[in-house]
């Protein structure tokens, strides 16, 4: 009898794996343009990574569907992979994912950036919901990285 071993996931299936399980299990939306066309009414969009970069985006995967629920349908739900991402963090002033950015009827609410405690997720999900509109962030610009090391 001999044993095979397979192969593990990698980072990036890891990610689509989550969000394939938000989509079907939590009715979240996926964001498949640089540009979405958000819904009237509130919005949770959370902004991911590759995990082998930051592994919270992991756990924010789990967490945010929970901390939503007490909401309902009162809030749309979106998640933008890896690939659209990058571009939203930049357009919302984000500096790193795992990122819930917030949005009323399209305007800007504000954003909870990184993994919190449970209480806090709660109390800050609270005052952005009910709060008004805030001015969008000034965007981050993204810089590559040359070879060498040095910024382009």
């Amino acid at each position: 009898m001999s044993l095979q071993l397979a192969p593990g996931q990698t980072s990036l299936e890891r990610i689509e794996a989550a969000i394939s399980r938000m989509q079907q299990k939590h009715a979240f939306f996926r964001v498949y343009r640089s540009s979405p066309e958000f819904p009237v009414g509130l919005t949770a969009l959370l902004l991911t990574d590759d995990p082998q970069r930051n592994l919270e985006v992991l756990d924010a995967c789990v967490i945010l569907p929970e901390a939503l629920k007490p909401l309902g349908d009162a809030v749309a739900r979106w998640v933008a992979g890896p690939d659209f991402a990058p571009g939203l963090m930049q357009q919302y002033g984000v500096a790193r994912a795992p990122a819930v950015v917030f949005l009323r009827d399209g305007q800007y609410l504000g954003s909870l950036n990184g993994i919190r405690d449970w209480a806090e997720y709660q109390q800050e999900l609270s005052r952005l919901l009910d709060g008004p509109a805030q001015p969008r962030p000034i965007g981050i610009p993204v810089r590559a990285e040359t070879p060498s090391g040095a910024c382009a």
